[in-house]
């Protein structure tokens, strides 16, 4: 077999051990001198990982496979660790909408790596692994933005001027006081039973300026980024003013809270914040 007419079928079957001893001893002094064979071959060894992980090998080529690529201990290891990391991937993936074709499209651009750069070494189940966790962090941190996301739409509806002129029974009343009045205080509590829907804040804005809007951002201390409400108005109080922030309860989770407010202009320019705090018990 003339090295100008070795396709890539008589590759494959190099690699699962179909070739003659002859055209078998001339494709290995080829792999071993010749840069460009080598190469090709690296990138259908790949191919052919990736087509027994997928099932998507008949019985005869699996089992020339398998008396290859999982002859020892050790192959049969990385074998199993391999595929359950690729079925792990393809789980998760599933388990999200859409997430499927990203894990895909990561997968196929790995493949294209190896192909393009198969003189680097990089073991299988390694290269997997990489791929399942930029898959992972990418669908994990979709998820997180998503709930995040949605979270902020609920808070803005409650806190919206229609929402806050409904006053439903199953409402919560706790006033707060900014830290620099409160000094070191114990923060005050808050227990959101079952039966109360929801929680509002009264915060009074200690500095003499009134803002067109507000914007309060609540904190679970020790979480990851805050709640933004935005558009809240301030109400007469006694000579002063106060805002008022309602929260379901289903989103209080035991734990201390924070709560900057700021005051924003017409032209967009925000005031220093105001901090409040407050814990919620069980």
């Amino acid at each position: 077999m003339k090295e100008e007419s070795m396709t890539d079928a008589s590759l494959r079957e190099f690699l699962l051990g179909k070739l003659a001893d002859e055209e078998l001893e001339r494709v290995e002094n080829l792999y071993l001198t010749d840069s460009q064979t080598r190469e090709r071959v690296l990138a259908l060894e790949q191919d052919l990982i990736e087509d027994y992980l997928e099932n998507s090998l008949s019985e005869e080529d699996k089992e020339r496979f398998l008396a290859r690529y999982a002859d020892t201990d050790e192959q049969r290891r990385k074998l199993r660790i391999t595929k359950s990391i690729k079925d792990w991937a393809v789980t998760e993936a599933k388990a999200s909408q859409g997430t499927a074709a990203t894990t895909v499209s990561i997968w196929s651009r790995l493949r294209t790596r190896l192909r393009r750069q198969p003189m680097v070494f990089v073991p299988i189940a390694v290269a997997i692994a990489l791929a399942v966790v930029l898959a992972i962090v990418w669908l994990n941190g979709q998820r997180e933005k998503k709930k995040h996301f949605a979270v902020e739409q609920e808070l803005a509806l409650l806190n919206s001027p229609a929402g806050v002129r409904d006053f439903p029974p199953q409402m919560i009343p706790l006033e707060l006081r900014p830290i620099t009045l409160r000094g070191v205080e114990t923060p005050p509590e808050v227990n959101p039973r079952s039966e109360n829907r929801i929680v509002e804040l009264f915060l009074p804005w200690i500095l003499k300026e009134r803002y067109s809007t507000y914007r309060a951002e609540v904190h679970r201390l020790g979480d990851g980024e805050p709640f933004s409400i935005p558009n809240l108005q301030a109400e007469n109080d006694d000579g002063g003013y106060k805002i008022r922030i309602r929260l379901p309860s289903h989103f209080l989770r035991r734990g201390s809270y924070r709560i900057q407010l700021t005051g924003i202009s017409n032209g967009g320019s925000a005031s220093p914040p105001e901090e409040y705090r407050f814990s919620v018990t069980e």
